[in-house]
């Protein structure tokens, strides 16, 4: 197992809450103050447990998205509209500005590089001007003064990298903890970089899962209703006699009375007999058991959550 010098033993404890921000999105911008990232030192230590492969692979993720949202919002302030099928090369013939062209690190506690100031820096930001063939090497506090971008942008593109350096520490965290891909992904045909990282071993993040979930909706509800079927089926087939597990009409309504008020106004939604005939038993059964009447708890969750998916409620 993992573990951490002394020194690192109370990284995970202090940082549980910046870890469960950036996992939820609650990072917020725009005047409001957004968690800390991890500390340079913290970062270092997280990634001394990545192999070389790992670490060079999260190394460049970081560098592509945070280009990529230097990008995206310099052609947002200047209307351009961003898609698939115009090339990266286009978009700047079109923005003709101050391009991120590399973002130098030179490691943790290491100053190697210095600004267009004088100031040493870890991280050298290195831009180039298309149109005017000017490019600076400059740390972050003097992206505005020699590129003479505005303020709003300047800070709308440093809050972005900051959501960036959440990410990267939900990464690390996750990995240090032994996260495991959830078994509902396992078959879905995934972009090639997030297949990638997966095969290296590395966790995805809390964004990448939301883009995951967003656009293989239906197949992870249809996973996770097959995995909810199949433990109802397997708790009822280790029964030997009929299922009536003793619960309470409270029980029932306070763990599933969102689905049935879901399936209820949607009632217009069952299209056969079939669907019709599982709904009439699942009432039937909630009105036995408000008399007292013997249960079977698995076969309502089989038929209601049936219902759910048949009617892609669930």
């Amino acid at each position: 197992m993992l573990s951490f010098s002394c020194d690192a033993t109370p990284l995970l404890e202090r940082h549980v809450i910046i870890w469960y921000n950036s996992s939820h999105n609650l990072a917020l911008i725009g005047g409001t103050r957004m968690p800390a990232p991890l500390t340079e030192r913290e970062v270092d230590q997280l990634f001394q447990l990545l192999n070389a492969e790992q670490g060079s692979y999260l190394q460049g993720y970081l560098k592509q998205s945070k280009k990529s949202k230097w990008l995206e919002k310099l052609a947002w302030k200047k209307g351009i509209v961003l898609d698939a099928h115009t090339s990266i090369d286009e978009i700047w013939e079109q923005l003709n500005d101050w391009e991120l062209k590399e973002i130098l690190d030179g490691g943790y506690g290491n100053r190697p590089y210095k600004c267009e100031c004088g100031m040493p820096l870890r991280f050298c930001y290195i831009v180039h001007h298309r149109k005017e063939k000017k490019t600076y090497r400059l740390g972050e506090t003097c992206l505005g003064n020699y590129t003479l971008m505005s303020p709003e942008l300047i800070k709308d593109i440093t809050n972005g990298f900051h959501k960036i350096d959440l990410e990267r520490d939900d990464i690390l965290l996750k990995h240090q903890q032994g996260w495991e891909l959830p078994s509902e992904y396992l078959g879905l045909l995934l972009p090639g970089d997030i297949q990638t990282q997966l095969d290296l071993g590395l966790p995805l993040s809390s964004s990448q899962m939301n883009k995951i979930e967003k656009t293989h909706q239906q197949e992870l509800l249809q996973n996770r209703l097959k995995k909810q079927l199949d433990k109802v089926a397997q708790q009822r087939k280790s029964r030997s006699t009929s299922s009536d597990e003793f619960i309470t009409l409270e029980e029932v309504l306070s763990r599933h009375l969102p689905m049935l008020k879901q399936i209820l106004e949607h009632e217009d939604r069952m299209t056969s007999a079939e669907m019709l005939a599982k709904w009439s038993n699942v009432k039937q059964m909630i009105k036995d058991l408000k008399r007292g009447k013997p249960f079977d708890y698995s076969k309502f969750l089989l038929q209601m959550f049936e219902l759910l998916y048949e009617m892609k409620l669930y």
